[in-house]
């Protein structure tokens, strides 16, 4: 992988990584320190419903709404992705007394990892597609928007699969927490 790939693309996507787990910390930290750690509780709610409006994104894509962009929904996807993660991290905080939610956690960072992967293998892939499009003729330009779908379908068989492990636990979790909270 060329140099430049790695600073343009996959450092700030580590960053971003890195800096999601950093802000969790930094806002648990906070909220214990002011004495308001109850409030990481209702926090679990708030990110589940910024995480479900991501998938409007994925509602677009799949032609189950018609309004919205494409490239401002998957912006809006990757943000809330991140801010939605960052309350469930912080929900979780540094308590370790259940092991389905802590599992339903890890699966979450696993599957915003694999989405920072897909945003950085999404846009290598269309600056090879501007960089072969300026001087390919239009078969050319066929076979890079080929291979750029290509990445992404395959990138997808694994992105997918990791999400529904990641909603399985947490609808788990939910249903228990709330059957347990009941009693």
């Amino acid at each position: 992988m060329h140099r430049s790939v790695i600073v343009r693309q996959v450092g700030p996507a580590a960053l971003l990584l890195a800096g999601l787990v950093a802000a969790a910390i930094a806002v648990d930290a906070a909220l214990h320190y002011a004495g308001l750690r109850w409030v990481g509780l209702y926090l679990g709610p708030v990110g589940t419903g910024i995480l479900a409006l991501s998938f409007l994104y994925s509602l677009r894509k799949r032609g189950m709404i018609a309004f919205g962009r494409p490239r401002q929904l998957l912006e809006f996807h990757e943000t809330l992705g991140w801010l939605g993660s960052l309350l469930l991290l912080v929900h979780g905080g540094s308590h370790f007394n259940a092991l389905l939610p802590w599992f339903a956690l890890l699966a979450m960072v696993v599957v915003v990892a694999s989405g920072i992967t897909g945003a950085v293998l999404l846009r290598r892939a269309l600056e090879l597609v501007r960089a072969g499009a300026g001087e390919a003729p239009d078969g050319a330009r066929l076979v890079l928007d080929a291979v750029t779908v290509d990445i992404m379908k395959k990138w997808r068989t694994v992105h997918m699969p990791l999400n529904a492990v990641f909603l399985t636990l947490a609808a788990i979790h939910i249903v228990t927490a709330t059957l347990l909270r009941s009693w």
